[in-house]
């Protein structure tokens, strides 16, 4: 029993959780600045603050799809925002939930990402999972991005992710 009124300790059973799970989630995310449609309005920003970038900040709701081309299955949305978070280098500060959309039993559920990520960085960069809803209750894990194409003209960006979450 806890020694505070306003908690209580549960077994997990009484919150009806089974046996943990790891699964392994691939898909493209478009991060869409430039075009007919852009994706990403840009907050306003101050232009005068000397850093530059230095916190600008993003709103985005990004197609998720199956392959790197932009008209292959969808298979959710990568909503959330994005800012510049550092003052020397191409650093930002992601908060996203991949919202599943594609029919089976992901439909509905979420996985939440928040963390940095330095996207001029070779290779591949890591972002943990934080939380999840529906089939992903309870997630936490870990998120391997690398960029699959980059346009220096649109700012136009297709990241190939692996997201490796633990469940019930």
């Amino acid at each position: 029993m806890s020694s505070h009124p306003f908690s209580a300790k549960l077994s997990a059973k009484a919150m009806a959780l089974k046996n943990e799970k790891l699964t392994h989630l691939h898909f493209y995310y478009h991060n869409l600045l430039a075009g007919p449609n852009p994706l990403n309005p840009k907050c306003p920003l101050d232009f005068n603050h000397p850093a530059g970038l230095f916190g600008r900040l993003t709103m985005a709701d990004n197609p998720l799809t199956l392959d790197p081309e932009l008209n292959s299955t969808t298979v959710g949305r990568a909503q959330g925002l994005y800012g510049v978070a550092s003052r020397t280098d191409a650093t930002f500060m992601e908060l996203f939930n991949f919202v599943f959309k594609a029919d089976g039993e992901y439909r509905g559920s979420t996985v939440t990402v928040l963390g940095r990520n330095h996207i001029l960085a070779a290779g591949i960069r890591e972002m943990p999972v934080v939380g999840g809803t529906g089939v992903f209750g309870f997630a936490r894990g870990k998120v391997h991005v690398k960029t699959h194409s980059f346009n220096t003209t649109t700012g136009n960006t297709v990241v190939k992710c692996d997201v490796y979450v633990f469940h019930y």
